[in-house]
């Protein structure tokens, strides 16, 4: 009996990215990323954490890193209430949120041209 899967239809290309300079190494990975657009729904840091299962202190050293590796802060923080303060994108945080979601959804529909190009090619396929 026959695979049923076609031959190259279980291949998938992965692809992810990131920020990253020569000093500090990564500065925005996927996963900091996902922890910037959870504490702007979130409007707190330890809920992020808690949402993505990490530890509040490695969403600080984080968040610590990449302020450093860009020179400004991300978030402003706004203490008080009955709830306690809540945390939000800086003017620039908002900015870099801003141009990283563009890149990526520019980057995105190229990539995926591109793995379609090679798994045609892969399947002995003009492309």
């Amino acid at each position: 009996m026959p695979d049923p899967t076609p031959k190259y239809d279980n291949i998938y290309v992965g692809y992810s990215f990131w920020l990253a300079d020569t000093e500090h190494g990564n500065i925005i990975s996927p996963e900091m990323w996902t922890l910037l657009l959870t504490i702007e729904k979130a409007h707190s840091i330890s809920n992020a954490a808690k949402e993505m299962k990490i530890s509040y202190r490695k969403a600080w050293d984080m968040i610590r890193h990449c302020e450093e590796a860009l020179g400004f802060q991300l978030f402003v923080k706004l203490r008080g209430g009955k709830d306690g303060g809540i945390t939000t994108l800086s003017p620039d945080g908002e900015a870099l949120v801003a141009a990283y979601h563009n890149l990526v959804a520019n980057l995105e529909p190229a990539f995926e041209q591109y793995i379609i190009s090679f798994k045609r090619t892969l399947k002995g396929k003009k492309v």
